[in-house]
């Protein structure tokens, strides 16, 4: 039996068909298993997305109490409040400020401040409300006494007791 050159032709042909068939299917292959493993990288990488949204909204509000603990053990009650009034414009009209005392419980120490503040329009009485509960350190609004001023009825004088309350 004589072999033509025709066959040995033919057999090279089929065989480099059938490797670049194989090779294809591999391509093919790798490429889908690519595709599903960037498929679950990118649900990873939201889902991490969210964990880093979730933990600086956590780090903000722990450098929140942080500062405010830090505060809260810095210069005393005197100079946040003469800060909170001045935040407001009225520093000035501070007439006095008196330690009221102080009071020592298991854990938490709160000193009193009695502030005696002349001629406040009702919008800056409410101002202050507002700096007094978001100041950086804790005051609490103990006792409030107001009364008409004496030249301009429209305008109030306030007697407040603020506590600072924070632990030892």
């Amino acid at each position: 039996m004589r072999k033509r050159p025709g066959d040995k032709r033919n057999i090279y042909f089929i065989l480099s068909q059938i490797i670049l068939l194989t090779i294809v299917t591999g391509l093919f292959v790798s490429f889908s298993a690519s595709k599903k493993e960037l498929g679950r990288l990118r649900v990873q990488r939201d889902e991490m997305v969210l964990l880093k949204n979730e933990f600086l909204v956590l780090k903000k509000r722990i450098d929140t109490v942080e500062k405010e603990k830090s505060l809260a053990r810095g210069n005393g009650i005197i100079p946040a409040i003469e800060d909170v009034f001045s935040s407001i414009g009225l520093k000035g009209r501070i007439k006095s400020i008196k330690p009221a005392g102080n009071k020592e419980l298991s854990s938490i120490k709160e000193e009193d401040v009695e502030v005696y503040v002349e001629k406040v329009s009702m919008n800056e009485m409410v101002n202050l409300f507002y700096k007094i509960e978001n100041a950086p350190i804790m005051l609490i609004l103990k006792k409030l006494n107001i009364k008409t001023s004496f030249e301009k009825p429209e305008l109030m004088n306030l007697t407040v007791v603020i506590t600072h309350a924070y632990e030892k």
